[in-house]
Formats: structure tokens, sequence, C-alpha cells
């Protein structure tokens, strides 16, 4: 795994520069060279994981330096340039999503944390323009490249509603429990992974809401960008989707603190029912139905109630 290593910390520089490297193609090349070492280095890196959490960090570090490089594109950069350059940034997260999240349980606990971080740092890249009501942010926001890593969480952050792989409980619709994705193995197996999707979704989606519903107050009858509005749509049925696996799925599956977490939404749900916007609207309206069946009486009262009803009998 020397070798690998070895890669990763040479291509980690000029990944990390991109537009910084001083011909525009060295960071294009290095990219192409990546993806081919990658392809035939991760099968073994897998198999030697006790030999290579030094290579996993580094591996890490450089996933991180490429989608999130400090240099940002040049406002000389053409439409066509920018759609090329971002289709590799998907190509990366669509080389986690096959060959890194479904043997997440053979691989280090700490660079499975790093990928779910970058997953919830790139689904949320899009709402950090410098403008909230900058019409022409579609480009620069990177819309697509959020698509995917937001599409890549959800995809992870279904529990299965079996600890079985049997094919009979993959979902026939977008709004079906979802099993985990083939390799992926049982719950038990990938109890972590899936905690940590699930909880980087919730928190992606909360920042997404709270953002919403303040960046609509602020510009008035300005409405938001219209990738605003599709990523606060997609967020709203992530939530409802969620929610009806997490229902369906074996409680013990599940833990209290995801449940914490999804009543924590509900505030914020609440705030964005003023939006103008239909779109958002019938989203929001499917998801804030989803909570019905969290809705209880207080644990207080219904001692009350019982102890009310024992009462009544014993007379």
């Amino acid at each position: 795994m020397g070798s690998l290593h070895s890669t990763a910390k040479t291509f980690r520089l000029p990944l990390g520069l991109k537009y910084a490297c001083p011909s525009p193609t060295t960071w294009l090349l290095v990219a192409d060279s990546l993806f081919t070492v990658l392809g035939l280095g991760l099968p073994v890196a897998r198999t030697q994981r006790k030999a290579s959490n030094s290579m996993w960090t580094e591996l890490a570090g450089l996933f991180e330096d490429f989608l999130f490089s400090p240099h940002g594109c040049p406002p000389t950069l053409s439409v066509e340039d920018f759609q090329r350059d971002e289709a590799l940034d998907c190509r990366l997260i669509r080389l986690i999503r096959e060959d890194i999240l479904p043997h997440a349980a053979h691989l280090p606990p700490d660079f499975m944390v790093s990928v779910m971080g970058l997953l919830n740092k790139g689904s949320i890249h899009s709402t950090t323009s410098d403008s909230f009501v900058d019409t022409e942010s579609s480009r620069k926001l990177r819309e697509e490249f959020a698509r995917t890593c937001f599409e890549t969480l959800l995809q992870f952050s279904f529990v299965s509603s079996s600890t079985s792989s049997s094919s009979s409980s993959s979902s026939s619709s977008s709004h079906q429990t979802v099993s985990l994705p083939e390799g992926a193995g049982a719950v038990s197996e990938q109890g972590q992974l899936t905690r940590l999707a699930v909880l980087s979704l919730l928190s992606r989606c909360r920042e997404v809401l709270t953002r919403y519903s303040e960046d609509e107050r602020l510009s008035g009858k300005c409405p938001l960008p219209r990738p605003r509005l599709a990523e606060m749509s997609s967020v709203l049925k992530a939530i409802t989707t969620l929610l009806q696996s997490l229902k369906k799925a074996p409680q013990e599956n599940v833990e209290v603190n995801v449940w914490d977490q999804v009543i924590k939404l509900y505030p914020a749900l609440v705030e964005c029912t003023t939006s103008p916007s239909p779109q958002v609207s019938k989203s929001l309206r499917d998801a804030l139905h989803e909570f019905c069946d969290l809705l209880a009486p207080p644990k207080a009262s219904l001692n009350a109630v019982g102890g009310a009803s024992s009462l009544a009998n014993g007379r």
C-alpha cells in the first residue's frame, strides 16, 4: 500500500492547487490519473486495512483538498469548462458512493467519518453564495455537485426494514423503505455508517431549512434563486422519505438520538409555511403530514389518565 499512499501524497498538492496550478491542464491530468490509480488500488487497500491507516488519512485529505480547493475558479472560466470541472467532482463522489461506502464496515472509522463529513459539506455547498438573491448563482454554486452529494447521503441514510439482504425488502418507489445498497451487509455491520449518514442528513436538512426561512424573510418580494427553491424542495422530499423509512424500520435499529433530531426539525419546518413558492409548499405539506405519527400526549398526561382509570375501576 506504500505506492498508493505515496501517490495520494504526490497528487494532493496539484489537486489542491487546482486553478492555481502554473499550467491550467496540470490538475486535470492528475485527476484523470487519480481515478485510474483508485480503480486499481482501492480493492487492494480494502484488504489491508490495518497496514494502511495512514494511507486512508492521506486519501481523506486528498478528497477534501480536491473537492473544496481554496483556489476558486477564475471569472473568465467558460460555462463549458465549469461544467467539465464539476463533472470531475461528481465523478469522485460517485466513486465514493460505489467503491467506498458499501465497504464501510471494513474501513477505518476515522476515514468514514471524514467521508461522511465531505458529503455533508458538499450537499450544502450550494447555499454558500455571496448574495442570497443572486439569480446567477446556479453556475458558481456547483448545483449538480451538491445534488450528487445529497443523493449519496440520502441513499446511505435509509435503515433496512430487515437485517437480511432479501430483495423482497427493496423499495418499489422513492417513498418506500429502502434497503442498504448491495454489498453494504446487514444493519448490524453497517450501523455506524447508517447512523453517520442519518445524522449528517438531518444536520444538512436543518441548516437548509433555517437558511431558507431567514433568506426568504430578508429578500422581501424578491424571489430566491431557482437553485435555492430546488434545493429546498429536495430537502423536504428527503425529510418525507426518511421519516417514512424510519417509521417502517424495526425500532431497535433506530437510535433515540435520531428521533430527537427528527423532532427538532419540526419548528424549522413550521417557519417555512409562509413560503410563496408552490413547489416548496407542496413538498412542505407532505413532510409535515409525516409528523402525525410522532405526535403523542406528554408522558405525564398519560400517567395521569392511567391513574384516573385505575381509581375508577377500583370503585
